[in-house]
């Protein structure tokens, strides 16, 4: 990783904010995944393990599906040096909050424990 100066960062475990493109990657592998492996399983009344042989085809598709957040296949974007965050620039200005405005916050369990 060194020679190709990539920075890898670590989250963690504990705090689910850290962890959340990992757990949106999880959630729409299984919603890709478990639907057809509950159908197999329904019909043939056995456990299948199918799901590990279409892992490779289900990741190469998900890699080659535009996303939302920043508006390119992730094939694309793992090719690229720098990706340009124009849109979740503009897009920041819509969630602007005035100074006079009393919010809510939602603490993680524990947070305010220090933990």
């Amino acid at each position: 990783m060194k020679a190709h100066n990539v920075n890898i960062r670590r989250g963690h475990t504990a705090i689910h904010r850290d962890q959340a493109i990992v757990e949106r990657f999880n959630r729409t592998l299984a919603e890709r995944f478990f639907g057809y492996q509950y159908a197999k399983e329904f019909i043939q009344k056995d456990r299948s393990r199918e799901w590990v042989k279409r892992l490779p085809g289900v990741v190469t598709a998900l890699n080659n599906e535009i996303t939302r957040t920043i508006n390119m296949k992730p094939n694309i974007a793992i090719t690229k040096k720098y990706i340009s965050d124009r849109k979740l620039q503009s897009n920041f200005k819509d969630f602007l909050i005035l100074t006079n405005v009393t919010v809510r916050y939602l603490y993680e369990p524990g947070e305010l424990e220090g933990g």
